[in-house]
């Protein structure tokens, strides 16, 4: 069932960021305003969960919050870096590179939740970061799109830091289900979303003032549905930790999600790469069987 989750959670992530690469292509309007909406239908996502499930109700214990509005100031940042990052480069790298936000969960759960690991598991490990190393740079193409953007210093700014939060957001979301029993999840993620929403708005009305009835208009359907994708994914992914140690949960969904999002690149969005990203895409399947020995 926990490999089920991380399946789904792997379909989910990438849809998500499918319906963000779809938008930019069609508009390239309110990366604030667009994050902005996905971040609030992703907490609705968790509100009507809890109402629907929960009979008691919700509950927000104040040793709760620290962790939620750091988790929110962090998915915030990661929602709106991730957005750029696509903007500026290719699907498939931005995606593949994205997936090893998961090792922060990983070292958290080996070093802090002393959970046990083979000698499998550290090759996996070593594999999983041979993967970037060999992914990392943009693809060859014959001729370049008309209106491709290459990848550019900007571009990696933007990963790297969508990289951290997204990381750091998923330790936070580890461990306050550790804190609290499992108990307030759902409350979590509704505060952290929610802080991430408003910030996210606050900064779109400034800097997108003119174009918000545009990318209301526009954009809606795509943020819509890239919310819902982000909050199945964090919903599976903290029902997959409670099932299987996170330090293999974690790079075990790393290793799946950069075999899909190459295929889907290859097949969706003709993306074209060189010999030494396939073997990347390889040493990351390879290390999904290692990590589960």
């Amino acid at each position: 069932m926990g490999y089920l989750c991380i399946l789904l959670a792997v379909c989910s992530g990438l849809t998500e960021g499918f319906l963000i690469k779809k938008y930019n292509q069609k508009h390239t309007k309110g990366g604030f305003i667009f994050t902005a909406i996905v971040s609030l239908c992703s907490m609705l996502f968790f509100l009507f969960s809890d109402l629907i499930t929960d009979d008691s109700g919700l509950s927000f214990p104040l040793a709760m919050l620290p962790y939620a509005l750091v988790a929110g100031v962090l998915y915030c940042t990661a929602s709106v870096m991730t957005y750029f990052a696509l903007n500026c480069g290719s699907f498939a790298i931005t995606m593949l590179i994205l997936s090893y936000a998961l090792v922060f969960s990983t070292v958290y759960g080996l070093v802090f939740l002393s959970e046990s690991a083979s000698a499998f598991t550290y090759i996996g490990f070593v594999m999983i970061a041979l993967s970037l190393f060999f992914v990392r740079g943009e693809s060859e193409r014959k001729e370049e799109s008309a209106g491709e953007k290459k990848f550019s210093a900007l571009w990696l700014i933007y990963i790297v830091l969508s990289v951290f939060g997204a990381g750091m957001f998923g330790v936070l979301q580890r461990m306050q289900q550790v804190r609290f029993n499992d108990a307030v999840t759902n409350e979590f993620m509704v505060v952290a979303l929610g802080l991430s929403a408003v910030i996210l708005f606050v900064v779109g009305l400034v800097k997108d003032k003119k174009d918000c009835g545009y990318i209301f208009k526009h954009g809606s359907p795509y943020a819509l549905g890239a919310g819902l994708a982000n909050g199945a994914t964090n919903m599976l992914n903290m029902i997959a930790y409670t099932m299987i140690a996170i330090s293999i949960a974690a790079p075990t969904e790393a290793g799946v999600k950069i075999v899909v999002s190459f295929l889907l690149s290859c097949f969706v969005f003709k993306e074209k790469f060189l010999k030494r990203q396939i073997l990347g895409v390889v040493l990351g399947a390879i290390a999904v069987v290692f990590l589960n020995i």
